[in-house]
């Protein structure tokens, strides 16, 4: 029971869930309130969903594969070499890491672009790398985590949005659009790729959007994990952004890119949402003030538990914003 226990702690069962949620309020909050026809079915959605989560648990296991001795160093909870063996840690990586690379030629053969499948192995190559040489560097580290994060938003819309401009059985769209389409568009083949062409961008758009907070507030908090680990990764020789930088630099360039953060979703706000209310409120008082409280909070930032503090709370910061889809949603039924 212990080594089940230590396993799901291992592969961070609870950001895997929070990758889960995000991946299926984007498909069904975002993508299916709007176009009614989608690429993936139900199961192949899943099939996309179980592919990533599988990456995602692998890049975990491989960065505490080779993560002992600093972890020792920082004080943290010791799994591999323990309850789990180097060489069960090692083989689960590359079965989840395998598994999740099939998954993904899989699906992107099914739906007629198959070098989609090449996103999972950029992933896991990407996250192998950065175990054993980026994290250990200035801000390389730091920013090919954050796309990764980004990325598990966008290959979303690659799968379910990009094929459609490989359809060609005008029929089955016509069918399956009819009850979204004026009936004054039906008639006019042309029309109907236009229209069903603008609402894909425009989710599309809205999903890039929310990478983009999911970079940004990965980054935040990938920095502010650097500050938190500093004592163990200057024992290790490591040349994090932290180190490198100092803590009272690392610190106002986290306060920087969290003020820009907030004057992105002002404008956001105001552009899109200044006369929806309940948008309005959602984001100012779950969104926009919990990151305020984090910019307060990391001024009397000095040691590892402050830090650890706020990286739990940017952490709740990024499901809020990424909650806010089903506020949208919500007020795209009302």
């Amino acid at each position: 029971m212990v080594k089940i226990l230590d396993l799901f702690r291992l592969i961070r069962w609870k950001n895997l869930v929070i990758i889960a949620l995000t991946q299926y309020l984007i498909r069904y909050a975002l993508q299916k309130e709007i176009i009614k026809f989608l690429i993936l079915d139900n199961i192949q959605f899943l099939l996309l969903v179980i592919s990533t989560l599988l990456v995602a648990a692998a890049g975990y296991i491989i960065n505490d594969y080779f993560d002992i001795q600093v972890d020792q160093h920082n004080k943290r909870k010791i799994i591999v070499g323990n309850t789990i063996k180097r060489r069960e840690a090692i083989i689960l990586h590359f079965v989840f890491s395998g598994l999740g690379i099939v998954i993904g030629f899989y699906l992107g053969y099914k739906i007629g672009i198959w070098n989609l499948g090449f996103i999972n192995l950029f992933s896991v190559i990407a996250l192998w790398f950065y175990s054993t040489y980026f994290k250990r560097n200035y801000l390389s580290g730091n920013i090919l985590i954050s796309l990764l994060s980004a990325l598990t938003l966008i290959i979303v819309g690659l799968y379910d949005l990009l094929p459609a401009s490989k359809l060609t059985d005008i029929d089955t769209v016509i069918k399956t659009l009819y009850y979204s389409l004026p009936e004054s568009k039906l008639s006019d083949i042309n029309s109907i790729h236009e229209y069903t062409s603008a609402k894909r961008i425009v989710v599309f758009k809205a999903i890039c959007i929310y990478a983009s907070f999911a970079f940004v507030t990965s980054l935040i908090r990938e920095i502010i994990k650097d500050l938190e680990d500093l004592e163990g990764d200057q024992k290790m020789g490591y040349q994090t952004y932290a180190i490198v930088s100092g803590k009272k630099k690392t610190k106002n360039i986290v306060q920087s890119l969290s003020i820009l953060t907030i004057i992105g979703i002002a404008c956001i706000l105001y552009l899109q949402f200044q006369s929806d209310i309940l948008s309005f409120s959602y984001v100012l008082f779950f969104v926009k003030a919990p990151f305020l409280f984090f910019i307060w909070k990391l001024k009397k930032a000095e040691s590892s538990k402050d830090f650890h503090s706020l990286s739990i709370l940017i952490k709740i910061i990024m499901l809020t914003g990424i909650l806010s889809m089903i506020v949208f949603t919500f007020l795209t039924k009302a």
